[in-house]
């Protein structure tokens, strides 16, 4: 499963394009995160499709004026701030980090982007990765 950052212009908002995409390539998609504006629009999506479905699902988006990019990661660590006090493990509800041999791993296919560990964090070593261009 794939995570993407869709950014939508005013005019691409006015549309019901998600629900389009999904209608006309049959493929599924969650979203994950919203934040949407009356002159701009940025989602983070999981497509839950096989390569050529998702390849399918991107093309009809961009074709429709949707900016769409991979997301490669959701949590930053920064190894330096980071104590492994593993707060974070606590109240991560999809289990997304875990601790092995006694210090914190982020699993970002997991993360939902909630930022429960970020407001947990004691050392603020956390910090969610950027959607803005």
């Amino acid at each position: 499963m794939n995570r993407y950052i869709l950014r939508y212009s005013a005019d691409e908002a006015k549309r019901p394009l998600l629900a389009e995409a999904v209608l006309k390539t049959g493929v599924l998609v969650n979203i994950l995160a919203a934040d949407v504006e009356h002159s701009k629009g940025t989602m983070v999506v999981a497509v839950l499709s096989d390569p050529a479905g998702e390849r399918k699902l991107i093309s009809y988006l961009r074709g429709n004026g949707v900016g769409v990019e991979k997301l490669e990661g959701n949590i930053l660590k920064d190894d330096e701030r980071c104590v492994d006090c593993c707060a974070c493990y606590g109240v991560c509800p999809t289990k997304a980090i875990t601790v092995k041999d006694m210090r914190m791993a982020l699993n970002n296919d997991e993360c939902i982007r909630c930022k429960a560990c970020i407001e947990v964090c004691p050392t603020r070593a956390l910090k969610m990765q950027d959607l803005k261009p």
